[in-house]
């Protein structure tokens, strides 16, 4: 008991390094990608951190498994290179007497992963789908500059002789308001300053000193030129409030099990429908045409029936359709388990490998990690890309990566297994 909790608690550091590290690629990645819309949108930090925040739920999700793999592999590797798995073979201890709590935990991780890519990564990508939505529609940040054009305001442009670095006061502004369907009415100012509402998330411009020159609606050829002391432009939208979305749509990766399993159940009976229909009009037709005393003119029967063949082949394209909407659904609810199940497999991987590998750098368990990883992720999408086209089953395209790394890891159990106890005899006999 003593030596599988050793070897259990050999798995801890290398498990929490690769998770961390793991993670912290994925976080880099993310911001990578993001980085640009984030800026330019002038979006608060606490936003920010959210979205970064509901985005770890799938990269948890990814990281645990693999993490698994790189753990497994590393713990025996030290083991082994450390001669701890010579001495466990000299006292007749097997691969598989200190591998099953190991093989326990692994089943245990997966059965937690599977509630949490059931209950909580729903969700978190329900969340930050409607926050990256909001964030993609909230309009830049305003911001002021002297010596250019500003036409971040509908309706207006807007050009700033100079700002005051200390109070933020604008001198010599020059507006120019366009109206719909009228002539423009251009505000030149000495000086002037902008005020922001934080109630209506509005920008308000109150100019100083200051004229208006416009062209008559009434007259065209009337100029009309107004002295002002103090008057106050409403902007429009600053900017700087993000307009959160409420919508009560989702997609099949923002839905749990019992919500898609409720998707498929509905897909299936509009398709029992249609076909129940499509039956239906092909007995009536010949109910009609064979069997009833006056079946009409040649020509009537030939349009019904060209009709009845147009209206068979839009419910066939609407029974595929359905079939492959369900399918699609049917894909996620495998993957939902199969992706955990592959704690397991990796395991199973994992150990053996690291027995043969006998390093413990983790530059060599990251590197077989990651090619196994890379196999069983890629047969996991062309898998997943096949089912929902209809080319395989759903079951079939999620769990034959699991499959057949499971069969590579049980074949390298047993030979390792069975290459201890050849040693362990030959050490006896000699």
């Amino acid at each position: 008991m003593v030596l599988r909790w050793y070897v259990l608690r050999e798995h801890l550091a290398p498990f929490l390094f690769s998770f961390a590290v793991i993670m912290f690629l994925l976080v880099v990645d993310l911001i990578l990608q993001m980085i640009d819309l984030i800026l330019g949108k002038g979006i608060a930090i606490e936003v920010v951190l959210e979205l970064f925040f509901l985005n770890t739920a799938w990269m948890v999700a990814l990281a645990v498994p693999m993490a698994v793999l790189v753990g497994t592999l590393m713990a025996f590797g030290r083991l082994s290179g450390d001669h701890e798995i010579t001495a466990m073979r000299a006292l007749g201890i097997g691969l598989q007497q200190v591998g099953w709590p190991v093989v326990l935990v692994g089943v245990l991780i997966g059965m937690l992963l599977i509630v949490f890519n059931d209950r909580v990564l729903p969700e978190f990508n329900y969340r930050a789908r409607l926050l990256m939505w909001d964030i993609q529609r909230k309009r830049p940040a305003v911001t002021l500059e002297e010596g250019i054009f500003i036409q971040d305001f509908e309706n207006y442009k807007m050009l700033i002789g100079h700002i005051d670095e200390r109070t933020s006061a604008l001198k010599d502004v020059v507006i120019y308001k366009y109206e719909p369907g009228g002539y423009p009415v251009v505000f030149v100012a000495e000086r002037g300053a902008v005020f922001f509402s934080e109630q209506d998330d509005e920008a308000l411009l109150t100019l100083y000193n200051g004229e208006t020159h416009r062209v008559d609606e009434t007259d065209p050829e009337l100029y009309v030129r107004t002295v002002f002391e103090r008057t106050t432009l409403r902007l429009g939208e600053a900017g700087r409030r993000l307009s959160r979305t409420i919508s009560h749509y989702r997609t099949d990766r923002e839905m749990g099990v019992g919500m898609m399993l409720e998707r498929v159940v509905d897909y299936e009976a509009e398709v029992r429908s249609l076909q129940a229909e499509s039956a239906g009009r092909i007995g009536g037709f010949f109910c009609r045409y064979f069997f009833e005393d006056a079946p009409g003119a040649a020509h009537t029967v030939d349009l019904e029936f060209q009709g009845l063949l147009a209206q068979i082949q839009a419910d066939a394209a609407l029974v595929g359709h359905k079939r492959r909407e369900a399918g699609r659904y049917r894909v996620e609810i495998h993957k939902k388990f199969s992706i955990p199940a592959a704690c397991l497999t990796f395991i199973l991987v994992g150990a053996p490998l690291g027995v043969r590998v006998r390093k413990s750098s983790p530059a060599v368990g990251a590197g077989i990690s990651i090619g196994f990883f890379l196999i069983y992720w890629l047969c996991l999408i062309g898998g997943e890309k096949l089912a929902d086209r209809g080319f395989v089953s759903p079951w079939f395209a999620m769990w034959s990566p699991n499959i057949l790394i499971g069969l590579v890891g049980g074949w390298m159990v047993v030979h390792t297994v069975f290459e201890q106890r050849r040693w362990w005899r030959g050490g006896c006999a000699s």
